[in-house]
C-alpha cells in the first residue's frame, strides 16, 4: 500500500507524462493557426538533423506562446525591450542545463537541446512542487486526507499545460510552496527561497508576506510578554537585558530577511538599465546577425539604442513600462466588450477564491475579530474538524490580494495559472468539497482499496458516489487541462 506522500510523487510524474503525450497527440492531429505573436528568430546556420526533427515533433507543442520568449531569452538573453517582460532565473537555468546536455547529446543542434532542457526543468520542478505542496497542505489543514487530494488535484490542476510548457510556473510554484514552508517553521534561510522566485516572477515579492507574519506572531506571543515579564521584576535587570537582545536579534532578521530578499529583483532592474539605458556603440556586436535583423524589420528596442522612457524615472523599473507598452496592461484596461469570452474563462477560478474566502471568514469570524490569528499555533495538534483552520489566515490574505490584482489589472485569462502557481487556495477549497470520508474499521484512510495499491490510480478514479460538486471540479479540473492543451500546441489562445 502507497502512502499518500508516495502516491503524489507517482502522480505527479505520470500526470506529467500524459500531458506531454495529449500535446504531441493534439499537435499531431491539428495544424497550428497562424497567431500573431512573437517567435524566437531562426538561427540559419543550425544544421536540423533527423533527430532535431524528431525533438520538434515530441515537443513542439511545448514552446507556444510565451515559451517562444523563454526560448529565446535562454539562447540569445534579453535582445529585445519587450523580453524584459519576462524574468531571467528559468531561462538562465535552461541555458546552464542546456550547456551540460549538450556535451551528451551531441547530435542535437542548440535549439533542440534547449527545449529538452525546457522540459526536464519544468519535469523536475513539477513533480519537487506536488511533493512540497503535499507537505504543506498537510502542515496548515493537519488532515492526511485532504492533504493528499488537494495535492492530486494540483497534478490535474486546469491550468497544467503551462506547468509543462516552457513557461515558469512550474519553477514559481516549487519555489512559492517551498518559501510557505519554511515560514511556518521560521526557517532562518527563508530569503534564499523567496528572492529566488522574485526573479522567476514578479508577484514572487509579495511572498515576503509570509515570513514576516510568522515572525510578528512570533514577537508578540514570545519576545514581548518576556520582555514585560522581566521589566516587572526589577531583581531581573540581566534577564531583561537578554529579552531585549533577543527582540533586536529578531526585528534584524526580519530585516534581513526583506532586504536579502530583494537583492535579486535589485539586481535584475540594475542590469536591465545598465543593458537598455546606457548608450553603448558596440552594443550588439555580440548579438547573433539574425537576432538583430529580426529586431530592425519588426521595430523592436534593442539594447545600446534609443533611450526608452522608463530609464527617465525617478525608479527605472522596465516592468511595468514593457507590460503597459506592449501587452496593454493597467487598471480596468482589459475590460472590453471583446474580451467577454476570456472573462468566462477566468470566472471559475474567481468564483472558487472568492468562496473559498468567505467561508473561510464564516468558520472562522469571531477568532478573526479577537486576533487569534496572531496567536502561537502548534501544527502538530490542529483539529481535524476545521475545514478551514485559522492557520489559513496569511494564505487567506495572500489569495485575497492576487485575486483583486487579476480582477483590476492582469489580462483576465492569465489569472488561472497566475493563482494556480501561487496559491494553495484553489486546492484546499476543492479537496474539502470532494472530501468524501472511507471508514475501515472507525479509521480514515486517504484511499479506498481500490486505488491504496496503484501507484497511479487515484480518490477520484473509483469512488462509490460522486456528487454534483465532485462532478464540476473534475469537469473544471480535467475540461480544462484537455482542452487548454489542445489549444495552446496549436498556438491557439487559452489562459
Amino acid at each position: 500500500m502507497y502512502d499518500p506522500r508516495k502516491k503524489v510523487l507517482w502522480f505527479s510524474i505520470v500526470s506529467r507524462l500524459v500531458l506531454i503525450l495529449l500535446q504531441l497527440v493534439f499537435n499531431l492531429l491539428c495544424p497550428d493557426h497562424d497567431a500573431d505573436a512573437f517567435t524566437s528568430p531562426i538561427n540559419p546556420n543550425d544544421g536540423i538533423t533527423i533527430y532535431d526533427k524528431l525533438i520538434t515533433i515530441l515537443f513542439g507543442g511545448l514552446t507556444r506562446w510565451d515559451g517562444q520568449y523563454f526560448i529565446h531569452i535562454a539562447r540569445y538573453g534579453y535582445t529585445y525591450e519587450n523580453t524584459l517582460a519576462f524574468f531571467p532565473l528559468y531561462p538562465i537555468s535552461v541555458r546552464c542545463v542546456a550547456r551540460l546536455l549538450k556535451k551528451l547529446l551531441f547530435v542535437f543542434n542548440d535549439n533542440s537541446v534547449i527545449l529538452i532542457a525546457a522540459v526536464l526543468i519544468n519535469l523536475v520542478c513539477f513533480i519537487k512542487s506536488s511533493i512540497i505542496f503535499y507537505d504543506l497542505s498537510k502542515k496548515v489543514l493537519g488532515n492526511k486526507v485532504t492533504a493528499y487530494k488537494a495535492s492530486i488535484l494540483y497534478c490535474i490542476n486546469p491550468a497544467s499545460i503551462f506547468f509543462t510548457s516552457a513557461y515558469s510556473e512550474s519553477m514559481f510554484a516549487y519555489l512559492t510552496f517551498y518559501s510557505m514552508i519554511a515560514s511556518i517553521n521560521n526557517n532562518r534561510f527563508v530569503c534564499l527561497p523567496i528572492g529566488l522566485s522574485v526573479i522567476v516572477r514578479s508577484n514572487g515579492i509579495i511572498n515576503i508576506g509570509y515570513p514576516l507574519y510568522y515572525w510578528i506572531k512570533e514577537l508578540f506571543n514570545t519576545s514581548l510578554p518576556k520582555i514585560i515579564s522581566e521589566y516587572r521584576r526589577p531583581s531581573m535587570q540581566s534577564g531583561l537585558l537578554i529579552e531585549l537582545l533577543n527582540f533586536f536579534s529578531t526585528l534584524l532578521w526580519i530585516f534581513n530577511t526583506i532586504l536579502l530578499s530583494l537583492v535579486p529583483f535589485v539586481l535584475l532592474q540594475i542590469y536591465n538599465y545598465i543593458l537598455f539605458c546606457t548608450e553603448r556603440v558596440n552594443a550588439t556586436q555580440y548579438v547573433p546577425a539574425h537576432v538583430n535583423n529580426y529586431g530592425l524589420i519588426n521595430n523592436l528596442v534593442m539594447p545600446g539604442k534609443n533611450k526608452s522612457p522608463w530609464c527617465s524615472k525617478t525608479v527605472p523599473i522596465a516592468y511595468s513600462y514593457v507590460q503597459q507598452k506592449y501587452w496593454n496592461v493597467g487598471l480596468f484596461k482589459y475590460y472590453q466588450i471583446k474580451q467577454i469570452p476570456n472573462f468566462c474563462l477566468a470566472l471559475p477560478i474567481f468564483y472558487i477564491m472568492i468562496r473559498c474566502i468567505i467561508e473561510y471568514y464564516r468558520e472562522n469570524k469571531k477568532q478573526i475579530h479577537k486576533l487569534k490569528f496572531l496567536d502561537v499555533d502548534n501544527y502538530e495538534k490542529v483539529t481535524i474538524k476545521k475545514r478551514y483552520p485559522l492557520q489559513m489566515f496569511p494564505f487567506i490574505i495572500h489569495g485575497l490580494f492576487l485575486t483583486i490584482f487579476c480582477i483590476l489589472f492582469v489580462h483576465i485569462q492569465v489569472s488561472t495559472r497566475l493563482l494556480g502557481s501561487a496559491s494553495p487556495l484553489m486546492y484546499w477549497f476543492c479537496a474539502n468539497l470532494m472530501s468524501h470520508r472511507i471508514k475501515n474499521n472507525d479509521k480514515d484512510f486517504y484511499e479506498n482499496s481500490t486505488n491504496a495499491f496503484s501507484r497511479w490510480k487515484v480518490f477520484f478514479m473509483a469512488q462509490k458516489r460522486y456528487s454534483k460538486r465532485d462532478k464540476l471540479i473534475l469537469i473544471y479540473f480535467l475540461g480544462y487541462t484537455t482542452i487548454g492543451t489542445f489549444m495552446y500546441s496549436n498556438f491557439l489562445p487559452w489562459t
